[in-house]
């Protein structure tokens, strides 16, 4: 893939760092794409001595907004985000994978919110397995052409764009 996958809060920065602002510039300025985890497991999991907290993007909207041609998708999310930092986030032109997203129709409720184009198959793989997030399309009730939009064609759109 021509881009880059950033785990901020394993590799001991913060979204506020003006180092990270250089390097999404930086990205954007070289048309790779940037996806960003928000955490690499379920909080619920960690053993209480070992916690790794989710990355803190309450910024990231404005950042995002301000930088030209930056491709961003939030991995793992869009949990911890508030739903007021969500749409702030995919007015911004942020995407999400769907690899965490929890509840019963949960990414019919993600692409209602966000619309369909910012939805983008995502299984976290290894650490799931595959037909997790894909059962989760599946159970979620979507129209065919909105499925196969989140289970390849938005990802192949956002990773060809140049």
């Amino acid at each position: 893939m021509p881009g880059i996958r950033l785990h901020p809060n394993y590799h001991g920065y913060t979204l506020d760092d003006p180092d990270f602002a250089r390097l999404l510039r930086s990205a954007a300025g070289r048309g790779l794409a940037v996806q960003l985890a928000l955490k690499m497991e379920d909080d619920r999991v960690q053993h209480p001595l070992l916690r790794v907290p989710p990355v803190d993007a309450t910024s990231l909207p404005v950042l995002a907004a301000e930088i030209p041609g930056l491709r961003l998708m939030i991995l793992n999310g869009p949990r911890p985000l508030s739903k007021d930092a969500i749409d702030r986030a995919s007015a911004a032109g942020i995407g999400f994978d769907i690899a965490m997203q929890e509840g019963i129709t949960g990414v019919a409720k993600l692409a209602e919110q966000v619309g369909i184009e910012r939805v983008s198959f995502g299984s976290h793989f290894p650490f799931f397995t595959w037909d997790s997030s894909w059962l989760k399309v599946a159970e979620s009730g979507l129209e065919k052409p909105a499925e196969r939009a989140i289970l390849s064609g938005n990802a192949e759109r956002w990773i060809s764009k140049r």
